[in-house]
């Protein structure tokens, strides 16, 4: 809202000037040069949705049908039910892992669709910082 706030309004009468109707001035003046701040509200909505675990909880009655960040997030190395099925083998595996490993491949899981997203946006932001240093 401050962004537009702070669009002159002469950029929008100079349209009007020239025939433009309110969707030509939409279409051609504002949605080009707020570029920056769609991009990064929307990498706040994509990280903000992409993030939340505790939906899927509430939602989904099978664990089977969970989304991926809940998924990650119930994750956790249970040595007592590893022992009760007579699996050793995973015990000794699953000591030598450690949750501290675990929780380390979950992060790195979790972040790999973030940083394939994050460059396609990273040159809004870039353009934005610099339209924003520039003082007339």
């Amino acid at each position: 809202m401050n962004f537009f706030a702070a669009v002159p309004k002469e950029l929008e009468e100079a349209a009007f000037i020239d025939g433009a109707n309110p969707l030509q001035v939409l279409t051609k003046i504002f949605i080009p040069i707020s570029k920056p701040v769609l991009a990064t509200v929307s990498l706040f909505s994509i990280v903000g949705s992409w993030n939340d675990f505790y939906s899927g909880l509430i939602y989904m009655s099978k664990a089977t049908y969970y989304p991926l960040m809940t998924y990650i997030q119930s994750l956790q190395i249970n040595v007592e039910d590893l022992i009760k099925q007579g699996n050793l083998s995973a015990v000794v595996d699953s000591a030598a892992l450690g949750n501290t490993n675990l929780n380390a491949a979950k992060i790195v899981v979790a972040v790999i669709p973030l940083l394939l997203i994050y460059p396609l946006l990273q040159r809004y932001f870039v353009s934005g910082i610099v339209v924003g240093s520039v003082k007339g």
